[in-house]
């Protein structure tokens, strides 16, 4: 209800080539799909078993080579390699499509910065109040540097010292790429990837030390979204500057607490399904497995992703990325629109990066995302504009709202996060057994 119809019409064609493009990487047994389950993030051996990584990588999690000779290299399901090989589609293609298409509005933007007028009539309204210090700014990246220099150096990360900076470096230089599109269309993409093939090439052999880098360097993109996110919603809500940093500050503090609580408890509630391969209709570890998986592929990046690897063509989709928009912006330059289709509203990144958004996990709530949008951006904004105006935001606000407390309450009280769950009675619309949305005739999918 909040995204504009340019991005979710790109997000649509997305699902539309995810369910062909899965479909056909199975059925026609593409790195050996059909050896494995369809829809998963873990790691496998080549019989089909999951892979053991505790006994390549050991208790130092750093690799030995002698037990990665008996062990065999990993394996990924199809699903996971194409959502690996559209991560990296997607962060060549959003480069690209920055610089290519929204190059003048970098230009304009870093201008109007640097002589401190905007003709946004929000940023003009909030003048009349004090703006943040710099400093507070630098006060706090020292203290948020020194602390994660204390935890790289003092915890069980196995990162050097100097790759702490170069991660920090490389997610200073994908933000304002991130933060345009962002910015633009209300949505991102993940190039988290990215961050996991420099930190495998950095630290080669050390999984944890691929995860520690990855995070360090894309969470400055992610917090920088967020904070210049809040801080636009400040300004719209006319919230002066400084209550403003000090309730963001509040804010990160208090969730830590919160969200590390909720974590322990969930992962010592459902820790054997959180380590299945495919999971419940309720619970799934698809996020932390692919975190893992990432970690583990790519720190063995040469073996996996080098010329003579079975995924090499995972790293050249990044440069497949950049041509295909670079192609799409020389036919843009000669014709700018084709039939009731401009160009430049094709947004690559968001095609490739959706076109694998089905590739795990719970996949039920792409088709209710497509008809909210219908209605929402399209038949509201087109034919009730009043009352689009009025009330779609406010409701749209108030239905995440609802939707994240009763997510929280349900899965406590009767999911099991807290312990022993307590399910609904069963009727037809929750089968005791099989899927909750019938899907597959209500059979395991295997």
């Amino acid at each position: 209800m909040s995204l504009p119809l340019t991005q979710q019409v790109n997000s649509w064609v997305g699902y539309g080539l995810c369910y062909i493009i899965l479909s056909m990487i199975y059925y026609s047994n593409a790195w050996n799909s059909k050896s494995f389950p369809m829809l998963s993030t873990s790691l496998f051996s080549s019989n089909g078993s999951m892979y053991d990584q505790s006994a390549v990588f050991g208790t130092t999690f750093q690799l030995n080579q002698t037990a990665l000779n008996e062990v065999g290299l990993p394996h990924m399901t199809g699903s996971n390699v194409w959502h690996n090989i559209t991560n990296n589609l997607a962060i060549g293609g959003l480069l690209a499509h920055c610089i290519c298409f929204w190059g003048p509005y970098f230009r304009d933007t870093f201008r109007s910065a640097r002589s401190g007028t905007q003709r946004d009539p929000h940023w003009q309204a909030m003048q009349k109040y004090r703006e943040v210090p710099f400093w507070w700014y630098v006060c706090l990246l020292v203290l948020s540097f020194v602390s994660g220099l204390i935890v790289v150096l003092k915890g069980q990360t196995t990162l050097p010292w100097y790759s702490y900076v170069v991660a920090l470096l490389l997610g200073s230089f994908v933000t304002p790429f991130s933060q345009t599109l962002y910015a633009r269309l209300g949505n991102g993409i993940a190039t988290n990837q990215l961050m996991k093939m420099v930190g495998g090439a950095i630290a080669p052999g050390r999984p944890v030390a691929n995860l520690y880098f990855s995070m360090w360097s894309h969470d400055i993109i992610t917090q920088s979204v967020e904070l210049a996110s809040d801080l636009k919603v400040g300004q719209y809500l006319k919230i002066p500057p400084r209550a403003m940093f000090l309730t963001q500050v509040w804010g990160t503090v208090l969730g830590v607490a919160v969200n590390y609580a909720v974590m322990v408890s969930i992962v010592n509630s459902e820790r054997d399904t959180l380590l299945s391969s495919t999971g419940t209709n309720v619970w799934s570890g698809q996020i932390v497995q692919s975190l893992n998986s990432d970690a583990v592929t790519w720190s063995l990046a040469r073996e996996l992703y080098g010329p003579d690897g079975q995924y090499f063509i995972v790293p050249l989709s990044f440069l497949i990325g950049v041509v295909m928009t670079v192609i799409q912006w020389l036919i843009w330059r000669r014709w700018p629109r084709i039939g009731p289709v401009k160009v430049d509203s094709v947004i690559l990144p968001v095609i490739y990066m959706y076109s694998a958004s089905m590739s795990s996990g719970v996949n039920s709530p792409a088709t209710s995302t497509v008809l909210v949008g219908i209605i929402s951006q399209y038949w509201l904004r087109s034919y009730h504009p009043g009352w689009f105006r009025k009330y779609n935001y406010i409701l749209g606000g108030a239905l995440d709202g609802g939707a994240q407390v009763m997510i929280f309450i349900l899965s406590f009280a009767v999911f099991g996060a807290s312990g022993t769950p307590k399910p609904f009675p069963s009727w037809a619309g929750n089968p005791a057994q099989g899927n909750v949305d019938y899907c597959n005739g209500n059979r395991p999918l295997v």
